[in-house]
């Protein structure tokens, strides 16, 4: 879904973009899960030494007030066209190629070839001032080599042409520009669902919603009825001030904290319990961190029966003899075609009353813990490269292993 054009106010809030409009170029800026800045209508030479057109592609870094960047911190550009830009020779353009295969941007934006070519001063190479000049000094590498064949072909307008904003409905308070700056927009776009609920959030549910607030996925549901207590604020994340303990639901304490950067962070301060249980029918995928057997007894039998995938996470830690701690950090994968395994390796069974399990929560292992589960949601998702596809893994304190199980 798209929102309509906003184009008046990201140009009007950035001179370099409005120069490029008043210029008489086809501007088009499109706000997805990157930030991208797209010039149509660009003259270049083919192989058969005819002219055809295309368009010139950058990344687009703005702030969170979304101004653009100055200085422009990539020099980088890439063509979108049928061919690769050639002299008027007909030989292609390679002094500044620095990629010569087709990119996915994301957003449905695919580029043939990247070109690298950088400003420089006085024999120095320096940063483009602004996107501007940046966009201005490729059109005219590429565009020159027309001038032979057509003299009469420009990518200019003799008038200004309003720029197109295509912009996507947004989670985030400000731009993700860790995404359009590393380029992995194609790699986010498979984050893109619509609705998870992370169950607990105590030491690893915490670290986990810290991860995954950071995604542009559409809603995430929060539940616990427990209160954010002093014990709490030394196993998860960010740093409370000591007046704020004891006050707040452990949901409405984090909900707050990372609602100011994603904006369908949705508390739920009670527990799942079985007469509730069906609230979880149609969410898209469930995080399970709870550290009572019995909740979890009643959790994964009726997310398996709704074929909701989910991945359940667990430690147990104890101390040994030299009062070191030592224990076992596990995470589980149930998909709705496979999850035979969850019973064999997810224990449904209270401990002993001495279990060490509740009392022992370390600040890393819970991170640790909560890490290895996004990780593994992210490859099941296909963000990650994942070849061992395993569905149950194991890392060991003291020996430093990870072992990965039921691998298909």
């Amino acid at each position: 879904m798209r929102w309509p054009s906003m184009s008046e106010t990201l140009i009007s809030r950035n001179p370099d973009l409005a120069k490029l409009q008043q210029a008489g170029l086809r501007v088009r800026i499109i706000e997805g899960t990157a930030a991208h800045l797209i010039v149509d209508g660009i003259p270049a030479v083919n192989s058969k030494r005819e002219v055809f057109y295309g368009s010139l592609y950058s990344t687009l870094e703005i702030d969170q007030n979304r101004k653009t960047r100055s200085p422009v911190p990539s020099h980088q550009c890439w063509w979108i066209g049928s061919e690769v830009p050639c002299h008027p020779s007909g030989m292609a353009m390679t002094e500044f190629l620095s990629n010569s295969q087709p990119e996915n941007k994301g957003d449905n934006i695919t580029t043939l070839v990247g070109y690298s070519m950088k400003l420089k001063e006085n024999g120095v190479a320096v940063l483009y001032p602004d996107y501007y000049q940046k966009i201005r000094a490729y059109i005219a590498l590429i565009w020159s080599a027309t001038q032979e064949l057509d003299p009469s072909c420009t990518p200019y307008s003799d008038r200004p042409v309003p720029a197109v904003v295509e912009r996507q409905k947004q989670v985030f308070r400000y731009p993700d520009m860790a995404t359009t700056r590393a380029g992995i927009g194609a790699a986010t776009a498979k984050l893109l669902v619509e609705k998870i609920a992370i169950i607990g959030l105590g030491g690893t549910g915490s670290y986990m919603l810290d991860l995954l607030a950071k995604v542009p996925v559409g809603q995430i549901h929060l539940f616990d009825q427990d209160v954010f207590e002093l014990h709490n604020a030394y196993r998860a994340p960010g740093a409370p001030q000591a007046e704020d303990l004891d006050k707040f639901c452990k949901v409405e304490w984090f909900a707050s904290m990372y609602g100011r950067m994603h904006t369908a962070i949705i508390p739920h301060a009670y527990n799942i319990t079985e007469a509730n249980l069906v609230e979880l029918e149609g969410f898209d995928f469930v995080f399970v961190a709870v550290d009572k057997p019995k909740v979890r007894k009643v959790l994964i039998p009726g997310l398996i029966a709704w074929k909701i995938p989910f991945i359940d996470v667990g430690m147990g830690l104890d101390l040994d003899r030299d009062s070191s701690v030592t224990g076992i950090v596990r995470y589980t994968v149930g998909l709705p075609d496979f999850n035979a395994h969850v019973e064999q390796v997810v224990s449904f069974n209270d401990g002993p009353d001495n279990d060490l399990y509740r009392n022992i929560q370390v600040a890393d292992m819970n991170m640790l813990n909560a890490a290895l589960a996004v990780i593994r949601w992210k490859k099941l998702r296909g963000f990650y490269a994942d070849t061992k596809r395993e569905h149950h893994g194991q890392y060991n304190i003291s020996s430093g292993s990870l072992v990965r199980e039921d691998c298909r």
